[in-house]
């Protein structure tokens, strides 16, 4: 009697050990990409170091030229060193009101013209008001007077508080030892009150009121009165 075969074992272990050689084709195939994966971010790497090296070395060398060390004018006993030309480069006016509230006025070049007089080109300022607020200021040229404590600013004179009221006029006296500032050209002014127009400006009691002269135009935002409650004017 012929011994009785069992069906389809042939066939399974067929079906196995083709399973076992796709398996092994795609672990190969995953080694391969990882290695190609591998070689393309060392080759990144490699150009890619040196040059961020490149870039940190060329910051340290460019540093002092991105923040350049301001020269102080503010002793009017001294006469700060100047280039050949006289010109002084990165200036700063510092000091203190009556009340010790600080001001300070920089510009990216000065020049001693008088003994206590000094061009300034592009100032800005800062000045602590006594109610809190800070007053910003820039300009496209101004003269210093170290002796008066006081900066006339000229050509796109902005004077910012830090309320949100901005004034922008062609010219302006500022008081540093008073935190005064007027101006008799037209100015434009922006706030929490709206827009408005005038034909000149002084700035009184410490920066606390802001008077407008001459020939007036406002226009209030809806709500305004509130954004003046409890506010300076």
């Amino acid at each position: 009697m012929a011994a009785q075969q069992t069906p389809g074992l042939g066939g399974a272990q067929r079906s196995a050990s083709a399973s076992g050689r796709r398996a092994r084709l795609a672990t190969a195939g995953r080694g391969g990409s990882l290695s190609r994966a591998h070689s393309r971010v060392v080759g990144v790497l490699k150009y890619a170091l040196p040059a961020v090296g490149l870039v940190i070395v060329a910051l340290v060398v460019a540093w002092p030229e991105l923040h350049p060390s301001q020269v102080d004018i503010s002793n009017p006993a001294e006469r700060p060193v100047a280039a050949a030309a006289g010109e002084i480069q990165n200036p700063r006016y510092s000091g203190v009101d009556e009340a010790a509230r600080p001001y300070t006025v920089w510009a990216t070049l000065a020049k001693q013209v008088e003994d206590q007089i000094f061009d300034l080109n592009r100032p800005k300022g800062e000045l602590k008001l006594q109610n809190g607020l800070v007053l910003n200021l820039d300009a496209q040229a101004g003269k210093l007077d170290r002796s008066s404590k006081s900066v006339h600013l000229s050509g796109n004179v902005t004077l910012r508080r830090s309320d949100g009221t901005t004034m922008i006029t062609d010219a302006a006296d500022i008081d540093l030892a008073d935190k005064g500032a007027r101006s008799s050209t037209p100015v434009t002014a922006e706030g929490p009150f709206g827009t408005l127009s005038a034909g000149g400006f002084k700035v009184e009691q410490q920066g606390d009121v802001i008077i407008f002269t001459g020939p007036t135009k406002l226009f209030l935002k809806p709500g305004a009165d509130k954004a003046f409650q409890g506010t300076p004017q």
